[in-house]
């Protein structure tokens, strides 16, 4: 997540006027992502907050209608988490106690040199920083937990070792399984050992194995028994992400419902039987009126005719 080039508008709040004029100058000349803009009391900043958008605050502590924590508790009440760096010329334990009490993001006490105003903007630039990075993570948390909840299955974090037990599971784990996520996270059910069917375990668990060595990810196809005893069909993809030193591999993936899918392929397969197995003739055609698909006698029926149209032409 890289900001480098974005504009960070700050709000500089002091009810001195010449300080903070100068102060909006030189943070600008110290990092050209900055552009400062100015308040002289937390009830005109508390106007413009409600009205603008800014990527931090900078406010002054001994102000004439609130003092600097008075203001961040109501920054904090109307805006949230954005930035907010007391930076105050009455330094004292108690202040600074105060401030991170209230939620300050950084406090600093106010200097004379040059250098003073480069850790300002210093400070300012790694607060903004971090926290876009947290509304951005905050943003893809929460596409991927709607991505998750929309899914007809579930995702999963599990070990790759005997049994596969699972860290993190996500998803429709009870309409699936019948067993809860807390079920599977803290151990009480064990995928391998209590939910894949007793006959698919030792297949799996050899295609899993083959297909990670190969190429570090595999699909198959098995059953499960659920917590009712009701045995259904299921589709996984996964890959490997390595482990520790000393754990085993963990496996990432997904586990979908395919019980209804497979019924229907095994219903259409049944069906293609009896097709084939008719003694007269059975086809589709296709909307320019040729066959399309025929039952196993009337190709029969095709390959003969063609052979003895070949023969009447030699």
């Amino acid at each position: 997540m890289d900001f480098a080039g974005e504009t960070v508008r700050v709000l500089h709040v002091d009810d001195n006027s010449d300080l903070v004029d100068v102060t909006a100058s030189v943070l600008e000349h110290e990092d050209d992502r900055l552009r400062v803009e100015t308040a002289k009391s937390a009830d005109a900043a508390m106007e413009r907050l409600s009205v603008e958008r800014f990527d931090c605050i900078v406010s002054d502590y001994d102000m004439p209608d609130q003092n600097g924590i008075e203001f961040l508790e109501a920054v904090r009440e109307d805006q949230g988490d954005l930035p907010f760096i007391l930076y105050t010329g009455k330094g004292s334990e108690e202040i600074a106690s105060d401030a991170i009490s209230a939620g300050v993001t950084d406090y600093l006490q106010k200097g004379s040199g040059t250098e003073q105003y480069k850790l300002l903007a210093n400070r300012i630039c790694n607060a903004v920083d971090a926290s876009r990075s947290r509304q951005e993570l905050d943003e893809r948390t929460r596409r991927l937990e709607s991505l998750i909840s929309s899914l007809p299955g579930m995702v999963y974090r599990r070990l790759n070792a005997p049994g596969w037990p699972m860290e993190t599971v996500e998803g429709e784990i009870e309409s699936l399984t019948g067993y809860t996520a807390a079920d599977f996270e803290t151990g009480e059910v064990v995928w391998g050992d209590d939910v894949l069917h007793p006959e698919d375990r030792d297949r799996v668990w050899e295609t899993v194995q083959d297909a990670l060595a190969a190429q570090g990810e595999f699909e198959v196809t098995y059953r499960i028994i659920t917590a009712d005893g009701i045995e259904k069909w299921m589709w996984e993809h996964g890959h490997q992400v390595p482990g520790a030193a000393d754990k085993p591999d963990a496996l990432e993936g997904f586990v979908m419902d395919i019980t209804d899918l497979r019924e229907r392929e095994r219903k259409l397969e049944r069906y293609k039987r009896m097709v084939n197995t008719m003694p007269e003739s059975a086809c589709i055609y296709d909307t320019a009126g040729r066959f399309e698909l025929v039952n196993q006698y009337l190709s029969l029926v095709l390959r003969n005719n063609q052979r003895r149209t070949g023969r009447e032409t030699e």
